[in-house]
């Protein structure tokens, strides 16, 4: 009987913990991806396409659109882009998949901002608008979070 015992109570332990961890998902879900488990207690949170995410609070809005926004750096250095111009993750650059090649965006990130010039086609990743090179991503301070929503404007 003692034995019975013992397995009802790991059962019943066992069911509680699930119980509370059932619950706590649903509490945490709508703040919590991939992305912003780590997010500085200063930001500030964006609904992107129905995602939640974080970014920096403060400074000046790009303006424009709200785009979501990766970079790629020294590994694809020198490699072509579609406008057939090596990459040069030091240069201010940016894949889009329709802008025309030439076409300049300012992007702002955490009240910081810079112009790219579009030369390669991209992001094949979904939910992606645009992809930066490393020194741009550096510039307005995107290479923390690696993939975060950025304000766009067409020049």
């Amino acid at each position: 009987m003692a034995a019975l015992n013992l397995n009802v109570r790991k059962i019943l332990v066992v069911a509680a913990l699930g119980a509370v961890l059932f619950v706590g998902s649903f509490v945490a879900s709508d703040r919590i991806n991939a992305s912003n488990i780590f997010c500085d207690p200063e930001s500030i949170w964006y609904d992107v396409f129905g995602i939640q995410q974080c970014g920096p609070a403060g400074g000046q809005p790009a303006g424009g659109e709200l785009w979501m926004a990766s970079y790629y750096g020294y590994s694809h250095a020198g490699s072509p882009t579609a406008s057939g111009e090596p990459f040069n993750p030091e240069g201010f650059t940016a894949a889009h998949k329709t802008l025309p090649f030439g076409a300049q965006l300012r992007v702002g990130y955490g009240g910081n901002s810079t112009v790219v010039t579009v030369n390669d086609r991209g992001p094949y990743i979904d939910g992606r608008d645009v992809d930066l090179s490393q020194a741009a991503a550096e510039t307005i301070g995107l290479t923390g979070p690696g993939v975060a929503p950025v304000e766009v404007t067409v020049l």
